[in-house]
């Protein structure tokens, strides 16, 4: 790369890091090790741009032929350096983005894209959820009917267990029947479909046989 490019390059990369500001104190710089370590890098690399950039920021001053001739015997190689120097038009080297390096981040890109989707849409969900209790919280006033309103789902498999006479569905006896997490498994296995293997991996793993 000459010096014309490199000069335009680092230039442009401090322009754009003066217009915004990162806040690297933020939690998700140090969600892990992988993570701070690639965000350490990353910044020594943003130092050294900006110390090239400013390095690199004017043109160079012009070379002195003259002065070089007085302190060399061989006149005639500074003249020819000079003359070469004066009509040089190095050309410019260009780098491509491989397209198979470009396309893995792309789609890197994307992943991140849907995984905020996700968070965002769990983050609006519990709000919503939190808000909910907090309301209809419980306390030595609450009826049950105000139970089965808060709860209309379990108020339904209430009315169905005392329909098919499943008085006992619910009991478990200590130390000889694990509890029931069906209803949650799937719970989650309906909000995270694509996590539906891992989710049945992990509550294997805690509850087998459930």
């Amino acid at each position: 790369m000459n010096t014309q490019c490199f000069r335009r390059l680092t230039s442009t990369v401090a322009q754009r890091r003066s217009m915004t500001t990162l806040d690297w104190s933020k939690p998700i710089f140090k969600s892990d090790t992988e993570m701070i370590a690639k965000i350490n890098t990353f910044r020594a690399w943003v130092a050294t741009a900006d110390t090239m950039a400013e390095q690199y920021s004017a043109p160079p001053a012009p070379i002195d032929f003259s002065a070089v001739k007085e302190k060399v015997r061989a006149k005639d190689l500074v003249e020819n350096l000079e003359k070469f120097y004066a009509t040089a038009q190095p050309p410019a080297e260009t780098y491509v983005w491989d397209s198979a390096d470009k396309a893995e981040k792309m789609q890197l890109v994307e992943e991140a894209k849907v995984d905020r989707e996700k968070a965002v849409s769990d983050m609006a969900f519990y709000k919503e959820r939190l808000a909910l209790l907090k309301i209809n919280r419980t306390t030595r006033d609450t009826t049950a009917a105000d139970l089965r309103r808060i709860y209309p789902d379990i108020a339904k498999e209430i009315d169905e267990e005392i329909d098919n006479r499943e008085w006992f569905k619910d009991v478990v006896e200590a130390c000889r029947s694990a509890p029931d997490t069906l209803k949650y498994r799937n719970f989650l296995k309906e909000r995270y479909p694509d996590q539906a293997d891992v989710i049945d991996q992990q509550f294997d793993l805690i509850i087998p046989g459930k």
